[in-house]
Parts: structure tokens; sequence; C-alpha cells
């Protein structure tokens, strides 16, 4: 070989190390997955097994107050959990939840919960399909022993109807208060056995406290005619108040959001504000629930998905006063795209904001963020790609810290720092 071609040959070899350098700095600085990644994660997808997570609709996923952080999925009529002590990146073997075999809905807006007291206790709440369709119960259990034993579960709701009681959600304080929110059609049932025509169900509030030997669930209405398949958010302002948010339908089936703060010591609720004005009217149920997170300021930071006449897409603003004003609406995602989805977390002034997106062949997690309380955000950066169907994502925080997690079947349950 000569010199010359020597030469040529280095210069080429030298010329291609740049510029593979360059594009990993590119990706890097964009935060975008890169084509190995992406690869790497096609790769990945393979047929489930067993009670393996990937083989799961949904994950839930939440961290104890020891930092360890819990995933719990349902399958074949149980449910799974297992443990990471090192923020996701591995997790102990699979756990079943040791209590008789029941169905349990796990599916897009309705899943397990899973909330901890500071006392080793972990709290369990999932919705049990009845023999009649959209019927179901909200059942409960309780770990008192760090998931070791569990108690019988019982149902929260009390009427003993068969009807529809689904869409729960959990919240428990450190000394083990819980409060449970779900869609009731209680009062829809009674109506329809009258006669008369009913719209949508309602929402109820169930406490209970089993370290104080409180385990029977009050049941309490707390508004009427709320869209019946959208998922409830709830969050606890730092007067230790439940603030509630939800779809609720106005007039002729408009279907807006609305805000409800649960007044301590007061004997009457006050009425909902409504958050949305984005003129959504639809003879259906969107399947799309809102978020709310509330920070030490009690700033309350809202994003919801609407496809109304006034406004398509998902949307973002705030309250410094509990939902009786707000911040103008600002635009998320790419609409185009299919824009769906968000969830969102606040810590100090930090506001992350995921949602996903689907190209035609692959749904997309993206990603943006605020660091002046919701004033400005960063431009939206793509986290990962879901090559078999997704989750919905969900942000959960830990040490002043959010992580996203997002579950894709038969690929991987995605835990992630922001």
């Amino acid at each position: 070989m000569s010199i010359l071609t020597r030469l040529v040959l280095v210069m080429l070899a030298c010329a291609s190390l740049s510029l593979m350098a360059n594009i990993s700095k590119a990706a890097a600085h964009n935060h975008q997955p890169s084509h190995q990644a992406m690869q790497s994660e096609k790769e990945q997808i393979s047929p489930c097994k067993g009670v393996e997570i990937i083989c799961a609709k949904t994950v839930t996923s939440v961290f104890a107050p020891n930092g360890d952080l819990w995933r719990l999925w349902a399958l074949h009529s149980s449910l799974y959990f297992q443990i990471s002590t090192n923020n996701g990146a591995t997790f102990s073997v699979i756990t079943r939840v040791a209590i008789d075999k029941e169905k349990i809905s796990a599916r897009n807006e309705n899943r397990p919960k899973i909330a901890f007291d500071k006392y080793q206790g972990v709290y369990l709440s999932w919705v049990t399909p009845k023999e009649k369709k959209y019927t179901a119960d909200v059942r409960f259990s309780y770990s008192s022993d760090y998931g070791n034993t569990f108690t019988k579960p019982i149902t929260v709701n009390d009427d003993n109807l068969l009807t529809g009681h689904s869409f729960n959600e959990m919240l428990v304080t450190d000394e083990g208060d819980i409060s449970i929110v779900w869609l009731d059609s209680r009062l829809a049932y009674q109506l329809r056995l009258q006669g008369k025509k009913t719209n949508g169900s309602a929402l109820y509030l169930g406490k209970a406290n089993y370290r104080t030997n409180k385990i029977n669930f009050s049941n309490e209405q707390l508004a009427n005619n709320t869209c019946v398949c959208c998922r409830i958010a709830i969050n606890y302002n730092n007067h230790g108040e439940l603030a509630i948010f939800w779809r609720h339908i106005y007039g002729d089936n408009i279907r807006e959001f609305a805000l409800l703060t649960l007044a301590q010591g007061e004997s009457t609720q006050p009425t909902p504000y409504q958050i949305s004005y984005d003129h959504w009217k639809i003879n259906g149920c969107p399947h799309q629930g809102g978020a709310i997170s509330i920070n030490d300021n009690n700033h309350y930071h809202m994003v919801w998905f609407n496809q109304g006449d006034v406004g398509k897409g998902i949307f973002y603003a705030s309250s410094n006063d509990q939902g009786k004003s707000l911040t103008k609406p600002i635009s998320v995602g790419v609409q185009s795209a299919q824009a769906a989805h968000p969830h969102m977390n606040t810590n100090g002034n930090n506001i992350d904001i995921v949602w996903t997106q689907f190209t035609g062949t692959e749904h997309e997690l993206w990603h943006q963020r605020s660091t002046d309380n919701g004033k400005s955000f960063t431009k939206a950066i793509l986290i990962a790609t879901a090559l078999n169907g997704s989750d919905r994502p969900f942000i959960i925080n830990k040490d002043s810290k959010s992580y996203v997690s997002w579950h894709r079947p038969k690929q991987e349950h995605l835990v992630q720092v922001l």
C-alpha cells in the first residue's frame, strides 16, 4: 500500500470519528434518543411470559417514604409488585399480593393504586368489574408490615348496588388517613329505576384510617354530573386540604374540567370551580383525565386535554386562589401529532409536564419544564418511544426530583429522572 493511500485512509477515518462525535454531542444536547437507542428498544420487544411486568397493560409506580420505588400491576386476577432501592435501575423479585383472586380493572385511565404511611403501611385500592357491563366495585386492602401480608379486601362503596363504582384515586397521609375518590353511578341507577333520564355519574369520597381502627369507609357525594370514564386527579394543598380535579358535564354534554378543594372544618363544601372553557361537546367519554400538582406556596398547577370548538389539545394553567381565578391556558405539545394524556409535577418553582404523541407507527414520550413557576417553558424534548402501544405516562416525586414512569407493553417499564 502506497504512502498516499495510507494518508487518505487515515484522513477518512478521522473524518468519520469527528462526524460520529458531533452526532453524539448533538444527541446529548437535544436529549433525544439516539438511533442506537431506538434500535436497542426494538430488540427488546418480545412475547410476554408468565406474570412479568411487560405482560401488563398498566403499571402504577410510587416512591415510599423510605425512598424505595414500588411498582404495581395486575395480571390473571392478581396483583403483583416489585421494589427498587436504586430509583428503578433494578428491581426485586416479583411478589404476588397475598389475597384471593378476583377480577381487576387495569386499562388506560382505570388502574390499581398504591400509597404509604410513615409506619411501613402499604395501601392498595383497585376496581373489580361485576357480572353486568359497566358495573364495578371499588376495593381496598392494607398491609401493616410493608407488603409481607395484606388484609382481606373490602368494598369501599357502601350502597350494595349493581352499578358503576370506578376510576378510583387514593392518597394517604403519613399518619394513615386514607382518602379514596371515585366515580359513582348509584344516583343515576336510582333515577333510571324511576324512569328519569340521567347524564354522567357522581364524584364520591371515602375516608378511613386503619391505624386508628376506623376501617369502615365513609361515602360522601361531592358533585353530580361527572364524566363517567376519565380518571380523577387529587393532591393535598399545604393546608392539608384535598384538592380534586375531574372532567365534568356542563349544560348539553359540554365536557370541561372542574376543581374542588375540600375545606377543613366546614359542614358544606364550596361549589366546584370550572377550570377549562374549551367547549368540547361530545355525547361520550374521552378517556382523558387531567393532572394537578400543588407547590409549597399553595399554587395550583393543572394540565388537561380537550377537543373543543374553542380549544383543542393539551393545556396548562395555574391558580393562586384554589381555582377562583386562572392564568391564561398555555398550549402544550403538537396537536397535529395527537399530543394527549398529559401529567405533571411541581418541585418548588420547577414544573415538569409529560405527554404522549403518535407518529402513525410509534408512540412518543415528550417532556417540557418550567423553572419560573410556569411563566415560561423550555423547548419540548423527546424522551423515548414505544413500538407496541403504550400506557399513560406519570410523574412521581422523590427528594425534590421528578421521575417519569412510562410503561410500554412487551417492551419495558421506563423510569427516568427528568
